[in-house]
């Protein structure tokens, strides 16, 4: 969903994220939705995204908030009955050879002229590599106590299959504006 991307955005500006290193998609599992395109907003946060279609079956997102507006590339992906979108910077920047770019994944779900977006809650993901119930996912804490997912594309598809419910945070609701 690409109102995720915005909640990505605001989540990134306040540090404390859950990352991937590698995407949640393949080339096989890419999904597109045109209902997703459009100006959305969320009153409650004073945020608001704007979905474009982008280049193959992506999406252009620009998240915007009372301070600051910031571009990301999406893309949807459905593992079982979820979707998901994959964000990143916007591609086409090199901002050097030490500079990975990283994933932010948000279980989005749209309902006519409302869309829902969830993170990967930073809480849950700590706790759970403290009891180190991750099974085989790599994951570690970088220096800015980011939680940062090291697993194959594949390995990170299998686990989100049976994602417990309490790994994603509060969902952000987002309306359509006409």
């Amino acid at each position: 969903m690409v109102l995720s991307g915005l909640l990505l955005a605001a989540v990134w500006s306040s540090g404390c994220l859950v990352l991937s290193l590698q995407p949640a998609y393949d080339d096989a599992s890419v999904a597109f939705d045109e209902a997703l395109a459009g100006q959305w907003e969320n009153a409650d946060d004073q945020t608001s995204a704007t979905i474009e279609q982008a280049q193959w079956r992506s999406y252009k997102i620009t998240y915007t908030d009372r301070f600051a507006a910031r571009t990301f590339q999406g893309n949807l992906t459905k593992i079982g009955t979820a979707s998901y979108l994959d964000l990143t910077e916007i591609r086409g920047n090199d901002f050097g050879p030490y500079l990975v770019p990283a994933h932010g994944l948000f279980r989005v779900t749209l309902d006519g002229d409302t869309l829902t977006a969830a993170d990967l809650d930073y809480g849950w993901w700590t706790q759970a590599m403290k009891r180190k119930t991750l099974g085989r996912l790599s994951v570690a804490i970088d220096d800015r106590r980011n939680v940062v997912l090291a697993s194959a594309t594949s390995e990170l598809r299998r686990w989100l299959m049976r994602a417990p419910a309490e790994s994603f945070g509060a969902p952000m609701t987002f309306t359509r504006k006409r």
